[in-house]
């Protein structure tokens, strides 16, 4: 919504409220909510304090309220349906315990919780005993051999225990299913999370089975010398892709240049290699006999589950620049905010993918390989685009980096069409919700929103034809496409001009995210 448009609905509400009269007012909230009054207890039956969330079954309202000292609160609310999920503060108020949250009544999902009815001009009384924190122990075992894994680790909440034992007890969780994260430190396995069942007043005995880790195994060298090249760090992305993770495995050679890359899952991947620090080798895709910068051009590996594969040595060169003004095809001016990476994510912890704009829309990135990169340009306000001003990756102009140089490309962005609409859930209210605009033909995604009021703005580069996913929700997530269906394959494909204004309005529906 514009600031045009919040203008005008405040002034109107205002005026509103100034000409109705008191008794007009009073009738229509005494119609519309309810009194909801809660009560909780600790388990031994004392009054108990913490944080309270109270959400609407139809993501109408939602409230963030507090007990009070004697563990009750009452607050009027629209008449609807409502769960309520109770965050527990035993020492402190003002410090709850995220990890003995509990739904009404006592339980540990959304989806398993009561609704509660509110209402109009009525009052609804709930009670509700917080459950006693119990232990669960985890103990894991191969999934392809069943033989026990004798180092385990195991977190669930912020709660875990040290590593390195075959039996792991974790303490002070909210009886009922839980979730929690199993891993071993030797990277031998693929983390995996679990659902298991806490018994209240016991210790629980869950075992879980993890699947044997692939491993990538090489050695980093200098192209021109074979000398070994430390600190030089690689990931997977899927083969074909060039879509380096946010997340995920990563290992860096070591003072002889060895690496070896753990906890990937089965499949085909391409090799991604990143020298850290002030290295003076640039990063490359590895490629059948030297680096590139297509990842058309790597070479894939095929890995079987806990399959180690050795690959001949990674051949580094020496780095060189790419750097630039980033300006407006529109208006000339720079565009200062944004980002310009090899991929959409921006990267790791520590490892990133691309550079900033500056506030004068420049950029610089001094850790490329000599080779030809396909750059991508992500901003708030133009068309998400490759080198090139397109909108896919196998459109894209290269750019051409060479050792020890610098290359200057100031590319002028197009703002792209501006594409629009409502979003509405199934009974026609507006919800927020993020979209993200694929390219029919690749899937890449070439455009992505959040809205927060029920409207959505973005740009997309035309001409093109996509197709628009979107998620939504809170405590439930949901996902779907357009125009109402649940995976990508049925998605409605739109035609995006090459300028101007496309309205598309859609309709979410309460299919289950993933």
């Amino acid at each position: 919504m514009s600031v045009a448009r919040r203008s005008l609905a405040t002034f109107t509400a205002a005026v509103l409220a100034a000409v109705l009269p008191a008794t007009a007012a009073s009738a229509t909230q005494e119609q519309d909510v309810g009194l909801l009054r809660l009560t909780v207890t600790q388990p031994d039956g004392t009054a108990a304090r913490g944080a309270v969330d109270l959400t609407a079954t139809d993501d109408s309202h939602a409230e963030y309220l507090q007990l009070d000292e004697s563990g009750q609160l009452s607050v009027e609310v629209p008449a609807t349906d409502y769960k309520i999920r109770i965050t527990p503060a035993y020492y402190d108020p003002d410090m709850p315990d995220e990890g003995l949250r509990q739904w009404v009544p006592g339980k540990t999902s959304y989806a398993q919780a009561e609704a509660f009815r509110v209402t109009a001009g009525g009052t609804t009384d709930v009670a509700e005993r917080l459950l006693p924190p119990s232990p669960i122990t985890v103990r894991a075992r191969d999934a392809i051999t069943g033989a026990p894994i004798t180092e385990v680790c195991a977190y669930a909440d912020g709660r875990g225990a040290n590593c390195g034992d075959p039996e792991i007890t974790i303490h002070g969780l909210v009886p009922g299913p839980q979730t929690i994260r199993v891993y071993t430190e030797d990277g031998n396995y693929l983390a995996t999370d679990a659902t298991v069942n806490v018994v209240e007043g016991e210790t629980a005995v869950a075992v879980v089975d993890l699947t044997p880790a692939a491993h990538v195994e090489t050695t980093v060298v200098d192209a021109a010398t074979g000398a070994p090249v430390a600190g030089a760090c690689a990931v997977v992305a899927p083969a074909g892709t060039g879509e380096l993770p946010a997340v995920g495995p990563l290992a860096c050679s070591d003072a002889t240049g060895r690496l070896r890359l753990g906890e990937v899952e089965a499949g085909s991947w391409n090799l991604f290699v990143r020298p850290t620090g002030d290295s003076p080798y640039g990063a490359q895709w590895v490629g059948a006999t030297g680096g590139t910068g297509d990842p058309a051009q790597a070479r894939t590996i095929t890995l079987a589950t806990g399959q180690a594969v050795t690959v001949p040595p990674i051949r580094l060169d020496r780095a060189g620049i790419v750097t630039g003004t980033v300006t407006s095809a529109a208006t000339g001016a720079p565009v200062t905010s944004g980002e310009v990476s090899l991929a959409h994510a921006s990267g790791l912890s520590y490892l990133r993918w691309g550079a900033y704009l500056d506030d004068q829309g420049g950029y610089r990135i001094d850790w490329l390989g000599p080779y030809r990169w396909p750059l991508l340009f992500t901003t708030g306000d133009h068309a998400l685009q490759w080198s090139g001003g397109v909108a896919t990756r196998g459109q894209a102009k290269p750019v051409t980096v060479r050792a020890g140089r610098s290359t200057v490309y100031s590319p002028a962005l197009k703002p792209g069409t501006l594409v629009t609409g409502g979003l509405t859930d199934s009974a026609g209210r507006p919800v927020s919700a993020v979209l993200t605009f694929h390219n029919a033909a690749t899937g890449e995604v070439v455009g992505s929103v959040w809205d927060y009021d029920g409207r959505y703005e973005a740009r997309v580069l035309g001409r093109q034809t996509i197709t628009v996913g979107w998620e939504w929700g809170s405590f439930v997530s949901y996902a779907g496409w357009y125009d109402g269906v649940a995976d990508a394959a049925a998605a409605k494909r739109v035609t995006v001009p090459s300028s101007g204004t496309l309205t598309v309005d859609i309709g979410l529906r309460p299919f289950p995210a993933g």
